[in-house]
């Protein structure tokens, strides 16, 4: 718009000036026309006096004079307009010039301001996101040892009245750690850095894990969730599946966070599907509180709630709605939501995805060795400056019958690798003296060392995964340390314990694998989902059970769709999914459901056996 101005008072400016010149030609070629004129007539006159010999000689001399005089006055007139236009047209052009001159200093000063801007703007989301780094480490570092000393007592044989305190405690820092994931989500998604994935994954089992992490809130409420998922549904699809799971619980935990009686519906349909495309909608329904409609444009903004009190009654930070609105967005979707005030909210997600074709369906292998597996004889270093989690990790390498050695530093962690064999080294990222960065460069280039490094830091912002691996390291454990996450660790870049030369592998039905893949490094969520499969599976077995016995052909039905949510969470569906589709939708003869009904029985009773060794290593001394 500047640039535009200006050139129109430049175009201007030019018009003027010439305009000018040429009036000042103009008034000029008149003047020296009326000259000339003036004098041919005086010429004319002379000659004629001339003839007339001495007659009027003094009278014509008088004339003449007269006219020489006027003519004279004429030209001095002509050479003042001259002047008077010259100076006009060059004060014209002096004036544009300057007005030129002084837009230009003006925009370049207008420049000069935008960079400064610029500068400023861009130093304020580097100290922003300096900040949000430094904030993260800072609590994720006591969070690492709250978290991870709880959990090893809630292995401790222990009354109720502590169990209770325990429970209070890692509960709290257990929201502590949604809330810093929640704020950095934020940040992330306002900073351009929140990755979208594209893996393969089963939708139904992802849907129902969903309903599973609920049941325990559920039967406290005494809230039922219903969860419906369209058998139409491709089998496979290719997305995101943490972001989906995070969508979803958020909006399930909303609905029971504002939901006292009634019941909570999760529905899952597909809404339209065009060749190797489907378009999935997810709505949950609730029974709750619900929203007056002046408020619906605003509950997406962010630390917005419905109403000033929502916070202090039923608590969160208000950045629930938004992330989910945000993450929906960044997937292609779209997200609407619906209220009324005393009936219950609707909040409807349509997510597109991709159905996976065959090649890029995972492999089937070996069910997951079984977690917290013995490793005698392996010897890790422990890079750690933090006293409290130097404790924790030492606690959790004797469990598993490692050798633990600590170093305070980088330098530490060098020279003790300079002069003792180690088989993995956990490497902290923030210490004094050498940071963990500068240290596994010399690892690998003036140790010449292979060994594992793995990175362990409290920093959770987007890219440091890829940025540890990107300096020498191997792979990357985010405070606050999960077990499973560190098993898993365990488990890639170290042998496990072997017997006559085969891994040990006590489970033969169960899975674990989607368990850990969906609690990413949770223990107390892999904790509360066994304890519920444990507390839920024989009653419906039971009630399975009853139902073949009074022939009920729609309790089986109802009891068989139950089920297909219950086991999923143990890896169960491939070994159970075509008999339970059969109980729930097949229309078969007496002696074929019972046949199918004591297939179900036999599986999900070795489950039960293994599920409860499973649990029992929440629980040992």
């Amino acid at each position: 718009m500047r640039v535009r101005t200006l050139v129109i008072y430049i175009t201007t400016g030019f018009v003027a000036a010439v305009l000018a010149l040429v009036a000042v030609q103009y008034m000029t070629r008149r003047n020296l026309e009326e000259l000339i004129s003036a004098n041919e007539s005086l010429l004319d006159e002379y000659r004629m006096s001339s003839g007339l010999s001495h007659q009027a000689d003094s009278t014509s001399r008088a004339a003449l004079a007269v006219k020489i005089n006027l003519v004279d006055q004429s030209g001095q007139r002509v050479l003042r307009w001259n002047l008077y236009l010259t100076i006009g047209v060059l004060a014209l052009l002096t004036a544009v010039f300057a007005i030129i001159i002084g837009r230009m200093k003006k925009q370049a000063e207008l420049i000069g301001q935008l960079n400064t801007s610029e500068r400023k703007l861009k130093e304020a989301v580097l100290v922003k996101e300096n900040f949000l780094a430094n904030m993260s480490h800072e609590i994720r570092t006591p969070l690492n040892a709250i978290l991870g000393y709880t959990n090893l007592l809630q292995k401790k044989k222990l009354d109720a009245d502590t169990r209770l305190h325990i429970t209070t405690v890692q509960q709290s820092g257990e929201t502590l750690l949604a809330i810093v994931n929640d704020i950095l989500d934020l940040s992330k998604i306002e900073s351009g850095m929140m990755r979208i994935e594209h893996v393969p994954f089963d939708p139904e089992a992802l849907v129902h894990s969903v309903g599973t992490m609920f049941h325990h809130r559920s039967a406290e409420k005494n809230v039922p969730l219903i969860v419906s998922f369209d058998p139409a549904i491709p089998e496979t699809i290719t997305g995101d599946p943490t972001r989906l799971t995070q969508i979803l619980v958020n909006l399930v935990s909303n609905a029971f966070k504002f939901t006292e009686t009634g019941e909570i519906n999760l529905r899952v349909t597909a809404n339209g599907r065009n060749d190797d495309r489907v378009n999935l909608m997810f709505e949950v329904t609730d029974t709750g509180i619900g929203i007056e409609t002046e408020r619906l444009e605003t509950i997406f903004e962010r630390f917005r709630q419905a109403e000033d009190s929502t916070t202090r009654q039923f608590g969160g930070t208000g950045l629930g709605l938004s992330i989910v609105r945000d993450l929906v967005h960044l997937q292609d979707g779209h997200i609407a939501l619906s209220s009324k005030p005393g009936a219950g909210t609707s909040v409807k997600v349509t997510i597109p995805y991709r159905v996976a074709v065959e090649s890029e369906l995972p492999l089937a292998g070996a069910p997951a060795e079984a977690a917290h597996a013995q490793r005698p004889g392996l010897r890790v270093l422990i890079a750690e400056d933090h006293i409290i989690n130097q404790g924790l990790m030492m606690r959790l390498m004797e469990e598993r019958g490692i050798a633990g050695r600590v170093a305070t530093n980088g330098f530490e962690a060098i020279e003790m690798l300079r002069s003792e064999p180690f088989d993995l080294v956990f490497m902290d990222i923030q210490m004094p003296g050498m940071d963990g960065y500068t240290a596994t460069r010399a690892i690998r280039e003036e140790l010449k060392l292979t060994i594992p490094v793995i990175a362990m830091t409290a920093h959770a912002m987007e890219g440091e995964k890829e940025k540890c691996i990107r300096l020498g390291m191997d792979d990357h454990m985010a405070k606050p340390v999960r077990e499973s996450e560190l098993d898993r660790v365990l488990t890639t870049y170290t042998k496990p314990l072997l017997r006559n030369g085969v891994s040990v592998n006590p489970f033969k039905v169960i899975d674990l694998d989607y368990m850990r893949e969906i609690s990413n490094g949770d223990a107390s969520y892999e904790k509360l989902v066994t304890e519920q499969f444990l507390h839920l599976m024989p009653r419906e077995l039971e009630a399975l059970s009853a139902a073949v016995g009074k022939r009920d052909r729609s309790e089986i039905r109802r009891i068989a769709h139950g089920i297909k949510t219950t086991i999923s969470i143990m890896g169960l569906n491939a070994l159970l999914d075509e008999p339970l589709d059969v109980l729930e939708n097949g229309s078969s003869a007496k002696e074929d459901i019972s046949g199918l009904v004591e297939q179900v029985l036999g599986v999900c009773k070795e489950a039960l056996g293994e599920a409860g060794i499973f649990y029992r290593q929440f629980q040992r001394d």
